[in-house]
């Protein structure tokens, strides 16, 4: 009997980078206008729905990933004293599930819609500020950190929530 194995996964050769110096030059680069527009727009609409009381899941699910990304952002020193803001706009989501869970109803008191507007403020900034490499470096950041298990708090919560 042989003593190697043959390989499962076929082999795909990784992409390559044909023009490296365009790239890291396009990543230093501010986030367009126009697209800091379309990801203010859902957040917007979310928090809407959120104040009449009516949001879902998805919409709750729409807000925590901006403030993970504003937490991340912050972590790569874009605002990082903008930390308390966004971690008291994080516990106000929070609570705002836990009510969710057992009632059904997204309400919100007023102290609580302040604080996530306030932080929601704070991600606009943030993005407004950062670049599109560091944009796209805090969305792995959050994504790997969801992949790992470090937001899994948000996830038990995230499951006890009505559709």
């Amino acid at each position: 009997m042989t003593g190697t194995k043959k390989r499962n996964k076929s082999y795909k050769p990784r992409r390559v980078q044909l023009d490296p110096v365009s790239w890291a030059i396009a990543g230093s680069h501010k986030i367009p206008l126009k697209l800091q527009a379309e990801l203010r727009e859902p957040l917007a609409d979310a928090l809407a729905l959120l104040r009449q009381g009516v949001a879902k899941r998805d919409d709750w699910n729409q807000l925590s990933n901006a403030l993970n990304l504003a937490e991340a952002l912050a972590g790569l020193q874009i605002g990082p004293n903008l930390v308390p803001a966004i971690a008291a706009g994080e516990r106000s989501l929070e609570a705002v599930a836990l009510r969710m869970q057992k009632t059904g109803h997204s309400t919100l008191w007023a102290v609580e819609l302040a604080d996530i507007t306030e932080a929601l403020e704070m991600y606009r900034i943030q993005v407004s500020l950062c670049s599109q490499a560091e944009y796209s470096r805090a969305v792995r950041r959050v994504k790997d950190m969801h992949r790992g298990g470090g937001m899994c708090d948000v996830a038990k919560l995230y499951e006890g929530m009505p559709a």
